[in-house]
């Protein structure tokens, strides 16, 4: 399933290449003001904080537009700018929910594990222990939060205890799922994020969720099957029929295919 997920990523980003872009330089003007925010804790640290929060906020709103929006895009949709505004009305309150759970995450990285190493003994380590897996996995959760509040439609509090059960369920495609987000954003900082970008990090999710959601329709279906033996050859027929014959020779000399 790995190996189709990737190619299934890479086709849908290269046939939407020119709307990723374009979403991608809205990422690219939010972080510019996100550093702006920054900078004005060097002047009012409660001003800054202020900024910083609303930055927050309005970031996740944002990310949740372009998750939903993307979406289509894993499902061989290709929606109009237009539908960007309809995503942010649908999303904004699940995006707000993700931006406390973003500030839970960052509170516990940078204030509170820092606090806790500063502590000798076997006790200050262990605490750090615990922090670092608590912060890995809600790290882990964040992936799956958007995609599966666009395509299950569930509530922040039934999407994120869904986000911890695909996780602990697929334990090696979501560890897999953080490295190849990880690599992407590595890769992205040579194009000034433009290419991939953020926006085909979300894609990538969202590729992520519709995939596994084969398993649990099968699972549904047949009760009684292995769970260790999913079939993916035969789940997989429509997808792969979808995305066709592709390869990276056939995309840079067609005419050779």
């Amino acid at each position: 399933m790995i190996g189709f997920f990737i190619k299934k990523t890479f086709f849908d980003g290269w046939d939407n290449l020119i709307g990723l872009i374009i979403l991608n330089i809205g990422f690219v003007l939010s972080l510019a003001v996100g550093y702006g925010a920054f900078l004005t804790f060097q002047f009012n640290v409660i001003i800054g904080a202020i900024i910083t929060l609303l930055f927050l906020g309005l970031l996740n709103i944002f990310i949740s537009g372009v998750s939903f929006f993307v979406k289509e895009y894993a499902y061989y949709q290709r929606p109009g700018f237009k539908a960007f505004w309809e995503y942010l009305k649908v999303s904004w309150k699940q995006a707000l929910v993700h931006a406390l759970f973003m500030l839970f995450l960052l509170i516990i990285v940078f204030f509170v594990i820092p606090f806790y190493a500063g502590f000798t003994g076997i006790l200050g380590a262990i605490i750090v222990a615990l922090l670092f897996w608590v912060a890995f996995f809600a790290l882990m959760a964040s992936m799956y939060y958007f995609p599966v509040i666009a395509q299950l439609g569930d509530s922040p509090k039934k999407a994120l205890k869904k986000c911890f059960l695909l996780i602990f369920d697929n334990i090696g495609f979501s560890i897999f799922l953080l490295l190849y987000t990880i690599i992407n954003t590595i890769l992205s900082l040579f194009t000034a994020f433009l290419i991939p970008g953020f926006a085909a990090v979300l894609m990538m999710h969202q590729n992520a969720v519709k995939l596994l959601m084969l398993k649990y329709d099968y699972l549904e279906e047949n009760p009684d099957a292995n769970r260790k033996r999913i079939p993916w050859d035969a789940l997989l027929i429509e997808e792969r029929d979808r995305v066709g014959h592709r390869s990276l020779r056939g995309m840079i000399f067609p005419w050779k295919e």
